[in-house]
């Protein structure tokens, strides 16, 4: 995968020696996904999708009558919210990720 500011172009090759490499769009690297033009939005929806599983995995506790807002606050603050911006210092932040990341926030 060649990550450039220039346009991708479909079935673009790597010539390394005598050897062909086709590119590719996205690869996933350590449970990252890269994209050619260098995007986290497909990393940053995957990782909100990951922490909306973690959400209502424990919604029967954060609507129980027992636990406290206080409580509720930090159960988001400690198991679900780091889900979702995990490996996020290496994200370029921009509007389109800040958007997705308050909507998920709402939420709460």
């Amino acid at each position: 995968m060649i990550v450039s500011r220039k346009p991708y172009k479909e079935n673009e090759y790597v010539k390394l020696g005598t050897y062909n490499f086709e590119t590719g769009k996205d690869y996933t690297y350590l449970g990252t996904i890269l994209t050619n033009k260098n995007k986290f939005i497909p990393e940053t929806e995957k990782r909100i999708t990951y922490a909306n599983t973690a959400y209502y995995a424990l919604l029967p506790l954060l609507n129980s009558q027992s636990v406290i807002r206080v409580e509720n606050i930090k159960i988001y603050m400690t198991l679900i919210r780091p889900v979702a911006t995990q490996r996020a210092e290496a994200w370029t932040k921009n509007k389109d990720i800040t958007k997705l990341l308050v909507a998920f926030e709402v939420k709460f």
